[in-house]
């Protein structure tokens, strides 16, 4: 039908009585001739008059694939025969429906969930168990009455234990003049090193002071150099487990009686714990280096203490008491009682006993000594210890200890830390060349040689 006609019809029955609602074909056609923007005439019908339900019987044949598919799920019989009917239950979840933002705030909940969980197992529950374990460690000790330094510390000859820095040499003091303390790592007699990491702070003596943790000399290329430039500065100094050897085997040249020659060095030392060679080695060594020490370098060596009070520099560190040692204090012992040799020596305590080891079989000493500042002084009464010895574990930076030994021998980098008295610090180092490897591939050729000579001696002698 055109629309023109059924245009028509609608107006011839306008006087008419009501017409039973149009077909489904005739429907869409009627409404178009009332649209506003249909040329034809306009009616004042609602639309809803011309809504029918006969779509849902159209024919099969007027229903694309879409519309059929539509049916059959409807009706039932796009569903698998073999597929079983899900629980009540589930059927009535499926049927339920979340908002969007209920959704959101679920996912941002859970993944917020998800992280606490990991960060209270991976972070907080860890160190609470080791604040734990520290704790009944050290009440253990001190319950069983096995506190080490409880027996009073003999004395020992030519051997400094404490001294006081001069309050002159410490920024922030009254009457001071110096601007930085810099404290610098084990040096092993790298001279060009140190000289590269003071010229890289551009290090003034009258305005800076230069304090060494120890094992100035020895391992390395120029010991007597080393120390020559450090007296050249006005340095301070502890005393290290390698200027203590040094200074022994000094002693034991010049006395009085005839030194016996020490036991050949065992070149495998892969097994050792320690990361120097031991007495039980031989000194033959340190004899070597204190041959070549003057008098004068001696006396300076000599003078080093084994532990240096340098006090509170200013606002650094909360104003901290600072002291400076070589290789480590036990914590709970007054200094005056720790005993020297460890204090050189240590790298972990004995969490059972708290005696000191100088093997890394017990706690890290620098952990339970953080952890007895913490929990058993007040901030105003802490102490802050400033030490070196310890390559394997590099730059250790704590709160309450400060580890600036990063293995400047064995080529890798010679360290300092640069303080002021407004509490501004600075972590400045230098690279270095590998010494010590040097120095074993020539002592390995050196012996190869003589091997080879020997071996050619007694060639001829059996000829």
């Amino acid at each position: 039908m055109s629309p023109r006609r059924a245009s028509s019809t609608l107006k011839t029955g306008a006087n008419s009585p009501l017409h039973p609602p149009p077909s489904p074909r005739t429907s869409s056609l009627a409404y178009s001739t009332s649209h506003p923007m249909s040329p034809g005439p306009q009616h004042n019908r609602p639309l809803i008059d011309f809504v029918t339900n006969e779509w849902q019987y159209a024919p099969d044949e007027e229903l694309d694939d879409s519309d059929r598919e539509y049916f059959e799920d409807k009706k039932g019989k796009g569903k698998r025969a073999d597929a079983p009917p899900l629980p009540k239950w589930v059927a009535q979840a499926a049927r339920v429906q979340i908002p969007r933002r209920v959704q959101r705030w679920a996912a941002v909940y859970t993944t917020l969930a998800v992280a606490l969980w990991l960060a209270y197992s991976s972070f907080l529950k860890p160190a609470w168990e080791e604040e734990k374990r520290l704790d009944r460690g050290m009440a253990h000790a001190l319950r069983e009455g096995v506190q080490f330094g409880a027996n009073i510390r003999p004395t020992f000859a030519g051997l400094t234990h404490l001294k006081k820095l001069d309050d002159a040499l410490v920024p922030g003091r009254p009457g001071s003049t110096k601007q930085r303390l810099v404290f610098v790592g084990d040096v092993h007699g790298c001279k060009d090193e140190l000289q590269a990491l003071l010229d890289k702070i551009n290090f003034n003596s009258n305005t800076d002071h230069l304090i060494l943790t120890g094992d100035l000399i020895a391992k390395g290329p120029d010991s007597t150099g080393a120390v020559d430039l450090a007296r050249r500065l006005h340095a301070s100094c502890v005393r290290g487990n390698h200027e203590d050897r040094v200074l022994l085997a000094h002693a034991s040249l010049h006395a009085s009686l005839q030194p016996l020659p020490g036991p050949a060095e065992d070149p495998n030392t892969a097994e050792d714990d320690l990361d120097e060679e031991s007495f039980s080695h031989g000194d033959y060594r340190d004899r070597a280096i204190a041959k070549k020490l003057s008098r004068d370098q001696v006396q300076w060596l000599t003078a080093c203490p084994v532990v240096l009070q340098v006090g509170s520099v200013g606002k650094w560190n909360g104003g901290t008491e600072v002291l400076v040692v070589h290789a480590g204090l036990v914590p709970g012992v007054d200094v005056e009682r720790q005993d020297p040799f460890l204090v050189m020596n240590m790298r972990s305590v004995d969490l059972d006993t708290l005696v000191p080891r100088a093997d890394r079989k017990g706690e890290e000493w620098e952990k339970l000594w953080n952890h007895h500042e913490k929990h058993t002084h007040p901030a105003s009464s802490r102490i802050t210890v400033v030490y070196g010895h310890d390559s394997k574990r590099g730059l250790n930076l704590k709160k309450y200890s400060k580890g600036l030994d990063t293995g400047c021998v064995n080529g890798e980098r010679l360290t300092g830390l640069v303080v002021r008295a407004n509490g501004h610090e600075e972590v400045v180092s230098v690279p270095c060349g590998d010494w010590q490897s040097q120095k074993a591939k020539k002592e390995r050729e050196e012996k190869a040689v003589r091997k080879a000579e020997k071996e050619k001696v007694g060639k001829k002698d059996g000829a």
